[in-house]
């Protein structure tokens, strides 16, 4: 197996967390086992239509061929410099030939790679001009293995997963993950003590019992749930909590297009992450493949599950930015953790744009918590008090008030810190989703817009005083007082300071 040369020199800012984040040091290598896709792209112009019938000519300008399926996946992981092995089927042709030669110069163990004599290598051939793709055309063989081609394929299961760090099943229903080859899957991850991915395509989902993440899209989703009760999309969050129990899944991470990703825990906790590209959407192809790879290099490297969707956000965000299949390297991947390494940045949003992000999260049964305040000197109380708000439901959302509101409310002389410092300070925190600052006095127009299911304020209130408790308990939510933390308050800190001072 080639290895790959380790990124040297001066680590940025996104680069160190990448690697605490997808545990980029450790030497176990990730097994792919799954459909491997030769991609086949022909690119052109079309400036005509032909004389010979009413059909676009296209003038070609050059060729190029990719790694597909579980190849890319499995490209994904070796562009990050994590160590790869790769199981499936090519056929004994060209268009296999090729792909060896593509997965090796990338440094992938092909050990696992049978060669078919009697099977074509799947093949995808897309036509584009003008950065749009005209036609694509597949040859591929669907049946199942079989005999002893699927005897192969679990004989290199138990063999390649004993030092494995992590499982992932790239699953393009083309024949290779048959159930014996699935079961296999679970047996020796078992065996190894080593978790496993699963990105599906069968509808019927229980063949996926034993993994213990997995990555459908919106779509795969509701077709695996379409015979369910309830058939609309809003329905989204209760399809993703009957599928966590049908396999036993800790957590499903869903890609959903134009409106990002959601992760659901097997709590029933769920967040939400919104497009991660700020630029054109070109091309979705492979950006699955990105997910699953991201994503399960950071669960299995121990990060919490939010930041590895995070992380794969940010991924399939450049995937998408650019047309054809392509892996993110590590030094992309790191630029743009840097240019947007805090999270917090997409917390903070205009009213408007929060209003519809709520709006989508009730839809898919997610709870929303609100509170407000000042939050000038952030210390203990306040996080404890965030930390329990957070606790009464999946999102977060705090109103902060402008420096002039808090100037009415405490008198001259504050806030201490200026608004655009409470707010990053704020943010910045795990369990606090979503920030929005107000300039009235009170938040009352800011809670009828968001509508809450839930309203929290600290100790030092009594429920009826709580503005906006009529409000929320008018369309059926509640509000909820937290007890204060003794000895923590922002006026009894600036005391502090000053006795000391003086």
């Amino acid at each position: 197996m080639k290895r790959r040369k380790r990124v040297g020199g001066q680590k940025g800012q996104g680069q160190s967390a990448l690697g605490a984040w997808a545990g980029l040091d450790d030497p176990r290598p990730v097994l792919v086992v799954g459909d491997l896709i030769y991609d086949h792209y022909v690119w052109g112009d079309v400036d005509r239509i032909s004389p010979e019938a009413p059909v676009q000519v296209l003038r070609w300008h050059h060729e190029a061929e990719a790694m597909g399926g579980a190849a890319n996946v499995a490209h994904n992981l070796a562009s990050l410099g994590c160590p790869v092995r790769l199981i499936g089927v090519v056929g004994a042709d060209v268009e296999g030939r090729h792909l060896r030669r593509l997965m090796e110069t990338q440094g992938i163990d092909t050990e696992g790679v049978l060669s078919l004599p009697d099977r074509p290598t799947v093949r995808k051939m897309r036509v584009i001009a003008q950065n749009q793709h005209v036609l694509r055309i597949d040859r591929e063989d669907l049946k199942p293995l079989e005999g002893s081609y699927e005897r192969q394929l679990c004989s290199a299961l138990k063999r390649l997963s004993r030092r494995a760090r992590g499982i992932i099943c790239s699953d393009y229903a083309k024949g290779v993950l048959t159930d014996r080859v699935l079961e296999e899957t679970f047996s020796a991850a078992a065996r190894a003590a080593c978790p496993v991915l699963v990105d599906p395509k069968d509808v019927h989902f229980s063949r996926y019992r034993g993994a213990d993440f997995i990555t459908p899209n919106e779509e795969e989703v509701i077709r695996a749930t379409a015979r369910s009760r309830t058939q609309d999309k809003g329905a989204l969050a209760s399809r993703v909590r009957g599928l966590l129990r049908t396999t036993g899944a800790k957590a499903f991470l869903v890609t959903r297009g134009g409106q990002g990703m959601t992760l659901y825990g097997r709590s029933g906790g769920a967040t939400h992450l919104p497009p991660a590209q700020t630029h054109e959407v070109y091309d979705v192809t492979g950006a699955g493949d990105t997910v699953a790879a991201i994503f399960g290099l950071a669960a299995f490297g121990g990060a919490p599950l939010a930041q590895a969707a995070r992380l794969a956000n940010v991924a399939a965000g450049l995937v998408v930015a650019t047309v054809g299949t392509k892996a993110v390297g590590l030094s992309g991947l790191a630029r743009a953790l840097d240019s947007g390494l805090s999270h917090s940045a997409q917390k903070v949003l205009p009213l408007v744009a929060l209003r519809e992000r709520l709006d989508r999260a009730r839809s898919d049964g997610q709870t929303v918590v609100f509170t407000n305040g000042c939050f000038d000197l952030l210390h203990t109380g306040h996080l404890y008090l965030l930390q329990r708000a957070r606790a009464l439901g999946h999102l977060l959302v705090v109103g902060l008030n402008d420096d002039a509101s808090v100037r009415r409310l405490k008198g001259p002389g504050r806030p201490i810190l200026p608004l655009q410092q409470r707010v990053e300070l704020v943010a910045a925190l795990r369990f606090v989703d979503y920030v929005v600052v107000f300039r009235e006095r009170t938040p009352s127009r800011l809670i009828r817009a968001l509508r809450p299911h839930v309203l929290v304020k600290g100790g030092d209130y009594e429920p009826y005083e709580v503005v906006g408790k009529g409000i929320v308990e008018a369309y059926g939510g509640r509000v909820e007082i937290i007890p204060l933390l003794p000895g923590f308050s922002t006026t009894g800190l600036m005391a502090s300071l000053r006795n000391r001072g003086s």
